[in-house]
């Protein structure tokens, strides 16, 4: 964090963590925004949030029953927490943001799929991409590019796909990529 690793990057990569660390977070963007998103809708308001949260609670997906003034708190708090992370935009009315993902990110969190699905068919069409509104073909684009700059290895032949890293753990790693930015 003390490295010059770009301001952009470092949110992408914590809002990754958070979202991967908090279910309710993490379902929010894959369940209810992605398909928004899919669909081409920009604008996103209280209810398109609030309706899925309800079922979700009339469904037992959460601790126990939430009232509709507690749902209205947890819609409006994940509606904050994904502003703060950039993933919407607005004060008032909420629209998903362009989402801008540096290619440092990217390499960051490809590291970390990898560690736990090696397989580079796999990480191409990983879910949690859905965490950055990014298709199969946009994460090709972003394994070129990080090849391009010598953050990682990618090569492709045909659906055999080879992913290698110049370090090992994540610690080396992640201080290679904000050496590499400097």
């Amino acid at each position: 964090m003390k490295g010059p690793f770009p301001t952009e990057g470092l949110t992408r990569v914590l809002y990754f963590h958070a979202a991967r660390a908090d279910a309710l977070l993490h379902d929010t963007v894959t369940e209810i925004l992605w398909p928004l998103h899919a669909l081409g809708k920009t604008d996103v308001t209280i209810q398109d949030i609030l309706t899925p949260l309800a079922r979700w609670a009339a469904e037992g997906k959460t601790a126990g029953y939430w009232s509709e003034p507690t749902l209205v708190r947890v819609a409006q708090g994940l509606m904050a927490t994904l502003r703060d992370f950039g993933v919407l935009q607005g004060r008032v009315h909420k629209r998903l943001a362009p989402m801008y993902l540096p290619v440092e990110a990217f390499a960051c969190i490809v590291f970390y799929l990898h560690q736990e699905q090696p397989s580079g068919e796999r990480l191409l069409s990983h879910p949690q991409w859905r965490l950055f509104f990014l298709s199969p073909q946009a994460v090709e684009h972003f394994f070129v590019e990080a090849q391009q700059r010598h953050l990682l290895e990618y090569y492709a032949a045909g659906s055999i796909i080879r992913i290698t890293f110049p370090t090992d753990s994540a610690e080396e790693y992640a201080r290679a990529l904000t050496q590499r930015t400097a």
